[in-house]
């Protein structure tokens, strides 16, 4: 449980070596953080669950980068990047026959407008920015699970030479956050929307990492590097955005595959399609220790 006022260190480390040790290190992370309790003047005790998010990633050495990072090195602003993608929604809608009924660009500015705030983003057409993504539409979102097997899975299933990791991300171990309006920050996005159903098989949650312009009044999407960069920079004064590693080695991959498959986490459960089913039963036949 994290204690209130207590200064956290950014970016822990912790290696594993067999499917025990993976099951334990999560149960540390999830002691210390999982609830915020604080004790009040009078007397009383403030307890607060906190949420823990896991976002697996086949080889420890890649950053957390998006799929909008990876696809341009252009630094888009809100609008910019979501007006764009509103303006692509028309053959969708045509292939699709789905109306998504989004924003003209006067509304869309206007939703901006009305919502500006330089410490929290809005992102508008949130729902149809989730749904792009999931089909492969570059994405300033970057895609985490509450479930760490889920996460696990995702790390595990390319084959890498390097080890794997699974990160651990803490918005708000003491339940509040703050920051400077000029700094990078990230932002949690909510599962609650209507989209792919393989969004709620992967208990799916989204942040966003963005710097406020102040001389242009505009929210640009940066890296969540950024965000963590600045942070090891001022170790003394870190309360929020803890980031956690858990390095997995090659040797434990088909070992921990065949365990989270007996927790019916495989390819067909997470993507729920007819490739997914034809992965599983190849995995469950040729994937050897």
């Amino acid at each position: 449980m994290a204690e209130a006022g207590k200064e956290e260190i950014i970016m822990i480390t912790k290696h594993i070596r067999t499917w025990k040790g993976f099951l334990k290190a999560i149960d540390e992370v999830r002691s210390i953080y999982s609830k915020t309790i604080k004790e009040l003047d009078n007397g009383k005790r403030y307890e607060r669950n906190n949420l823990i998010l896991f976002r697996g990633q086949a080889n420890t050495n890649w950053k957390l980068e998006t799929t909008l990072e990876r696809a341009t090195k252009k630094q888009f602003h809100v609008f910019d990047y979501v007006f764009g993608a509103i303006q692509q929604s028309h053959e969708i809608e045509a292939f699709t026959e789905k109306n998504w009924k989004l924003p003209t660009h006067e509304e869309l500015q206007k939703d901006l407008n009305d919502n500006i705030d330089h410490f929290k983003v809005d992102i508008p057409a949130y729902e149809y920015l989730v749904y792009l993504r999931h089909h492969g539409y570059p994405s300033p979102l970057l895609d985490w699970s509450e479930s760490p097997f889920i996460a696990a899975y995702f790390a595990l299933i390319e084959r890498c030479t390097e080890p794997a990791a699974i990160y651990c991300y803490i918005e708000r171990p003491h339940g509040v956050k703050g920051g400077l309006g000029s700094k990078p920050k990230i932002t949690l996005q909510g599962p609650f929307v209507r989209t792919h159903k393989r969004h709620f098989a992967q208990k799916a949650w989204y942040t966003v990492a963005t710097q406020w312009d102040y001389e242009r009044e505009r929210h640009y999407f940066c890296s969540h590097e950024s965000v963590f960069d600045n942070q090891t920079q001022r170790p003394s004064i870190i309360e929020q955005d803890v980031l956690i590693k858990i390095v997995i080695p090659g040797s434990l991959r088909s070992e921990m595959l065949k365990n989270l498959n007996d927790f019916n986490i495989n390819h067909f459960t997470l993507f729920q399609s007819e490739e997914s089913l034809i992965k599983t039963l190849a995995d469950k036949r040729f994937l050897q220790k």
